[in-house]
């Protein structure tokens, strides 16, 4: 299995097996060069502004790419969590209203929901059947009071990747709103921004940044009207109009969602790591994924350990979970022999990006058969 992504590439992987994307990714040189260039560019005065705004146009024209949708239509802000709460803040909620979410999410997309409680808004809870969530069980939670629904594209705690097309083939035909955290699969694998209304993602995964941006992506096909309850001068039309004491004006593209200027140094860094991943191709990469995570299932079937993400190629991402009750512990104990996976919440959690090879995967076994416990 010759991986798509090189581990030279990388700054940590000489001695290490990073098996943790799904928490952050290592580092990669070119991404560290490029927090470097930022710091010369920016002594150059002028200039400099000048350069951040021509990679900030690059990094939107890279994701765009990758989200099928126009540069336009992405914002840049300080973590997902940002981008969360400005999109769900700025529905116009009413008492009754109701948001549907599921037991597979992450918190940053479930706790401003929780918050819309305050507002005589009922959040319903989907509840995951043997760690999956169905794209009906979603649409039948659906009414005509529903505004809202939110789903990971791929699940931080199984693995499960989400028929999301499904859904909004389905959620078109309503008034209600999608919202997809692709957080935990953008940069590995392709996503369809037409096939959701607001796409959310992070920096510092599986695209191979650092920490620092949260990206939103705006579907402008039924958000046109839609704007954020925060405002800031980077989302306006004109800062400096005669009337800015008096009033302000939105962009109309994606840009309202941004209210000042975004962590420049990461938006380098992130430029280059996208242009990388898009060198490399990301349809390369997500292959490789689902190969060697297919090897990672077998191995793990194999020595009776419970697999939680779907066996099938095309129901799974690069997570890999398995129930470990003391996975915290058991994280701990491979770290110590530079095996790096993510323990907790009742699981153990391989992340496997396209630098990942079979020796990675027969390595953790290994050590998985000697510190494993129940």
């Amino acid at each position: 299995m010759n991986a798509p992504l090189k581990k030279s590439d990388f700054i940590g992987l000489e001695n290490a097996n990073w098996l943790y994307c799904g928490a952050e990714t290592p580092p990669l040189k070119c991404a560290a060069d490029a927090v470097q260039k930022y710091f010369l560019s920016r002594g150059t005065g002028p200039y400099g502004r000048a350069n951040n705004a021509a990679k900030e146009a690059s990094l939107k024209n890279n994701l765009s790419q990758m989200l099928n949708l126009d540069a336009a239509n992405i914002a840049i802000g300080a973590n997902s969590s940002e981008m969360f709460f400005s999109v769900i803040q700025g529905l116009d909620w009413k008492a009754g209203d109701n948001v549907v979410i599921h037991t597979l999410e992450f918190p940053a997309g479930v706790l401003p929901c929780l918050q819309l409680k305050k507002q005589g808004v009922e959040v319903r809870v989907v509840r995951h059947e043997n760690w999956r969530v169905e794209p009906q069980q979603l649409l039948d939670q659906v009414d005509n009071r529903t505004r809202l629904v939110i789903s990971s594209w791929v699940s931080y705690l199984s693995g499960a990747r989400l028929p999301y097309q499904q859904v909004y083939d389905e959620l078109k035909k309503t008034d209600a709103l999608f919202i997809v955290d692709v957080t935990q699969g953008l940069g590995a694998f392709q996503f369809d921004g037409t096939q959701a209304d607001f796409v959310i993602g992070s920096s510092y995964k599986w695209l191979l940044g650092p920490h620092g941006a949260g990206i939103l992506a705006v579907n402008p096909a039924r958000t046109g009207g839609i704007n954020p309850e925060v405002v800031g001068w980077r989302g306006i039309s004109d800062m400096f109009s005669e009337t800015r004491f008096e009033k302000f004006t939105y962009h109309e593209d994606a840009r309202r969602f941004e209210t000042g200027y975004p962590a420049y140094p990461t938006l380098w860094a992130l430029e280059a790591s996208t242009g990388y991943l898009l060198n490399a191709g990301v349809e390369n990469c997500s292959n490789h994924i689902l190969q060697i995570g297919g090897y990672l299932i077998d191995q793990l079937n194999a020595n009776d350990y419970e697999v939680m993400t779907p066996q099938q190629a095309n129901l799974r991402a690069g997570n890999i979970s398995l129930v470990c009750p003391r996975g915290e512990e058991v994280s701990e104990a491979l770290a110590a022999e530079n095996i790096y996976a993510w323990g907790g919440d009742n699981r153990l959690r391989a992340s496997l990006h396209a630098f990942v090879d079979s020796q990675d995967i027969d390595q953790f076994v290994d050590a998985l058969k000697r510190h494993f416990r129940v």
